[in-house]
């Protein structure tokens, strides 16, 4: 149990890959899924729009959790989140080459003036693969921290991630591919023998299922996204299921939902 908390802490403290589209058989028999119902048909967005919104759906209510603004290029330029006790904003920054170069994250606290909290700062290799992703914030104590991130890859493949803190590798991951999409993601820590392992399903060309388990995808459970469509492709819902945030110690279930929204 205790390894598979690691992992659950592993998926919001390190951001999860969000994997290029294409189609996985699904004839490896590692894990009996079936998914029939990921289109949406109440629902129905421009084809390639552009995300507006995201809102984190609990129980009968429904919270906006991020605004994106774009700049003329149609890139995003501003994303919006609040709260009850301030307001928090993030400036997307791009380099000569219209690649991501840094987001400026600000909190606002009433009316005093914004304090930039946190920043991101991006970098690439000649053929344009991210290959590192840099944290830097001031802690409670007003003391400088960072973590960042690693990506090395094969040609244009990413191969591997592995993620820093305190400028100690922390974990990191390796990725098997069918054809040119990512099908497997194994994640492993530092002097342990145990790692946890993520399958990634797609249909038409939509990636709707990934699962994350230590040793077996049954017994060895930590959580899973279920991803859903409407008829133009656009992503509409993801609903996770993470037990390990219950409360309840022996909790098989715990649903995380988010909903988008386009223009």
């Amino acid at each position: 149990m205790k390894t598979k908390n690691l992992f659950v802490m592993m998926i919001f403290v390190f951001p999860i890959i969000f994997v290029g589209c294409g189609k996985n058989e699904m004839d490896d028999g590692d894990f009996d899924f079936k998914l029939d119902d990921y289109r949406v048909e109440n629902v129905l967005y421009p084809k390639d729009g552009k995300l507006k919104r995201i809102y984190q759906v609990f129980d009968n209510s429904r919270i906006l959790n991020v605004e994106y603004s774009y700049d003329n290029l149609g890139r995003i330029s501003r994303s919006d989140r609040g709260s009850e006790s301030g307001n928090s904003y993030e400036i997307y920054l791009y380099n000569t080459k219209g690649q991501l170069e840094s987001i400026l994250s600000y909190w606002q606290y009433l009316d005093n003036p914004p304090n930039l909290s946190q920043t991101i700062n991006y970098s690439y290799d000649i053929d344009g693969n991210k290959v590192k992703e840099q944290y830097e914030w001031e802690d409670l104590n007003f003391v400088m921290q960072s973590r960042y991130i690693l990506y090395h890859y094969n040609g244009n493949k990413l191969m591997r991630q592995e993620n820093y803190e305190k400028g100690q590798l922390y974990n990191y991951s390796v990725y098997e591919y069918k054809g040119d999409k990512i099908a497997k993601e194994k994640i492993f820590t530092p002097e342990s023998n145990d790692y946890g392992t993520r399958d990634y399903y797609y249909d038409q060309d939509l990636l709707i299922y990934s699962i994350l388990y230590v040793d077996n995808p049954k017994s060895g459970f930590v959580s899973d996204d279920r991803r859903y469509y409407d008829r133009n492709d656009n992503l509409i819902k993801i609903v996770g299921n993470y037990p390990g945030l219950s409360s309840w110690s022996d909790a098989t279930s715990f649903y995380v939902t988010s909903e988008y929204e386009y223009e």
